[in-house]
């Protein structure tokens, strides 16, 4: 599926690059840039386009979703789980997707979002570089 993970502290949130199909696998860029935040999603691609289409737009009514995002704001980290309410999350940082854990335990050992995807890339066979990296309040991705 992906790891997609940010930090509150380092304004930074990271993600690995991979779609996977049953018959192929390719690249995209799952983080987006909205009006006051900057997000990812995870799960099936399809849905994550629909979903974060809605909200670079700010339009999330009505739009039904089984997938997770992870936005980070400037008031911190919300996740959407399946929902189109998000949830705050009381950590520093967090991450979602299959490598999730992987990038967690590598936040608590004091990686950046984007080392920790990297980590999460070298475990996780369904998360794969190159790894996209957003700050919050800069135009750039790397």
């Amino acid at each position: 599926m992906t790891t997609i993970a940010a930090s509150f502290s380092l304004k930074e949130i990271a993600a690995d690059s991979m779609v996977s199909l049953e018959s192929c696998s390719y690249q995209v860029t799952k983080l987006r840039r909205g009006s006051q935040s900057v997000f990812g999603a995870a799960g099936d691609w399809e849905s994550c386009l629909k979903f974060l289409a809605a909200l670079e737009a700010g339009n999330l009514a009505d739009l039904e979703t089984d997938i997770s995002v992870l936005e980070l704001r400037r008031d911190g980290l919300w996740v959407y789980e399946g929902s189109i309410t998000p949830a705050k999350i009381k950590n520093d940082f967090y991450a979602i997707g299959t490598g999730a854990n992987f990038a967690i335990a590598a936040m608590h050992l004091g990686c950046s979002p984007s080392e920790a995807v990297a980590i999460a890339c070298e475990f996780d066979p369904q998360s794969s570089g190159p790894i996209d990296v957003l700050k919050l309040g800069r135009r750039n991705a790397s």
